[in-house]
């Protein structure tokens, strides 16, 4: 499967758990089947909506990554929202902002565009219209002062 489609599950399982969600098989299950029913590319084609074990091994890295490195990804993602808070950011583009900070930060197998290209997709998807550029201008930033480091 495609990266892709483990990377929009993963979103939406950090998503649930951050929101208080107990997370597990039972919600990457359900997760698989709404990613099939919004026709995101790539799931069709897993069988009985089972991730594959590449898949499942990524979901799990991000999704730890992003926990034990909560505090850091926000305040990371603070330094660089002129203007917004984290706690008035739509919780949906802070969710794609804590995966693709994840990756750029600590990820060395996602080249950091890749990251901003894959958050920007996420955001098309399931954010309002302007957050692509939101998204876009603060992982962008974070991506050059990683460079710039």
């Amino acid at each position: 499967m495609a990266r892709t489609t483990a990377r929009a599950a993963v979103m939406q399982m950090i998503f649930e758990t951050l929101a208080g969600g107990e997370g597990g098989e039972q919600t990457l299950q359900m997760v698989y089947e709404a990613l099939r029913k919004e026709g995101v590319p790539g799931v069709d084609a897993v069988k009985d909506n089972e991730p594959g074990e590449a898949d499942r091994a990524y979901i799990s890295r991000v999704l730890d990554g992003v926990l034990e490195h909560l505090d850091d990804l926000d305040e990371k993602i603070a330094a660089h929202a002129k203007g917004w808070s984290i706690e008035r950011m739509a919780k949906v583009d802070l969710t794609i902002l804590r995966l693709a900070a994840w990756e750029i930060l600590y990820d060395d197998s996602v080249p950091g565009n890749v990251a901003i290209s894959e958050a920007v997709n996420l955001a098309g998807r399931y954010s309002e219209p302007a957050g692509s550029r939101f998204i876009n201008g603060i992982l962008g930033a974070i991506l050059r002062e990683k460079e710039e480091a």
